[in-house]
């Protein structure tokens, strides 16, 4: 009856986290208690425990959410978080809010999950790893763009003379945006002229594709090209995937530096190189603020589960270790979306009337050999 109730008891737990994003289901697993019998003709009945299992391990599904600070994990993984006195915690609950908290030093803006744990992350600028702090109100310094790339794909179907064009914004040293100019002409079959811009500078290169495969050949990748703004700095337009197939023309720009002012909002998001937290200002413009790392561990469905949804490591869990998202075995982060409770209803219902069924039972049991008792007791009246 025990052991039936021990069950019962994670039951009510999984049934009542259903809806607990990242919550992980436990399992009451039975195993039997044999006592020696004395002799021949003899027995001693036994009993059984029970042992709480967790499914740490077990992916739960994953539901796109509205919030840009929310972020699922799909794979194996934990986001590292810490308490408010710095202890680090474990979990999958990815639904993190901004919150303001006052102390000896001013305010400070935190990324918090539902019980106040902080998001932690390696700052973009210093290397430093700790809670994420965001720049709340705080003045954006500019940075200047010294780096663009550019992923062309030019229709083979353009006559000689036809021209595309694209523009990439970037930034000098004080802040102020200059736009770019990429002309693309077509000179021959098969071969465009590039001529980049920004209104009193213009650098020129060529790109000639193979017409048996529409991928640039050997020598006819123009590679990088430079180009000095007229405030001084160098700005080097790197070229990404480039083709030529039967298909309409296409540009996707990238671009390093931003101007100076003040972040609209923030979220969780792949930078390209990395996972991790952004601003994006009034222009669209964002800066990496930090790079997520994720922790895992060798067994994970031996942590200690803890209040609020978060885990410690525990000696049978095994040493942490910290990673990339996306690399060395690492889950990819999923941006704008959570991870559901891995807990199936309809099981655990199933469950709860095995359970009940077997404590009746059981009961039945305890009160017959009540009765026999009685029986025995009364038999020298």
């Amino acid at each position: 009856m025990n052991a039936q109730a021990n069950r019962l008891s994670v039951i009510s737990d999984n049934i009542s986290n259903s809806g607990t994003n990242g919550y992980k289901r436990s399992e009451a697993e039975f195993s039997s208690l044999v006592l020696s019998s004395p002799g021949a003709g003899d027995y001693n009945s036994g009993t059984v425990k029970t042992q709480v299992r967790q499914t740490v391990s077990e992916q739960g599904s994953i539901a796109s959410t509205s919030s840009s600070t929310d972020a699922a994990i799909s794979g194996d993984g934990f986001f590292v978080v810490q308490d408010q006195s710095g202890r680090e915690f474990y979990t999958r609950a990815g639904s993190f809010v901004r919150r303001t908290e006052t102390g000896a030093n001013g305010s400070t803006t935190y990324l918090v999950n539902s019980a106040g744990y902080r998001l932690t992350g390696t700052d973009a600028k210093t290397g430093v790893t700790g809670p994420v702090e965001l720049p709340v109100g705080e003045i954006v310094a500019p940075t200047p763009t010294t780096g663009a790339k550019l992923d062309l794909q030019f229709p083979v179907t353009a006559n000689v003379g036809d021209q595309k064009t694209t523009s990439i914004q970037v930034y000098d040293a004080v802040g102020t945006a200059k736009t770019l100019t990429m002309t693309m002409t077509k000179t021959a079959a098969n071969q465009w002229s590039l001529d980049l811009s920004d209104g009193t500078t213009t650098t020129s290169s060529t790109v000639t594709f193979d017409g048996t495969n529409g991928l640039p050949t050997t020598t006819g990748n123009p590679g990088t090209m430079n180009i000095t703004l007229g405030t001084g700095n160098t700005v080097a337009v790197d070229f990404g995937s480039l083709t030529e197939y039967n298909s309409d023309f296409s540009a996707k720009v990238s671009k390093d530096g931003n101007p100076a002012g003040y972040f609209q909002s923030f979220s969780i998001a792949d930078t390209g190189d990395s996972t991790g937290i952004i601003g994006v200002m009034a222009d669209g413009s964002t800066v990496q603020l930090y790079k997520l790392n994720l922790a895992r561990f060798n067994s994970p469905d031996q942590l200690q589960a803890g209040p609020g949804n978060v885990y410690s490591a525990t000696l049978q869990s095994g040493n942490v270790e910290y990673g990339v998202p996306g690399s060395n075995g690492f889950g990819s982060v999923v941006s704008n979306a959570v991870e559901n409770s891995n807990v199936d209803l309809a099981s655990e219902l199933t469950n709860m009337i095995e359970s009940q069924r077997s404590y009746s039972a059981n009961s039945k049991v305890f009160q017959t050999g009540s009765e026999i008792l009685d029986v025995l007791i009364n038999l020298k009246r």
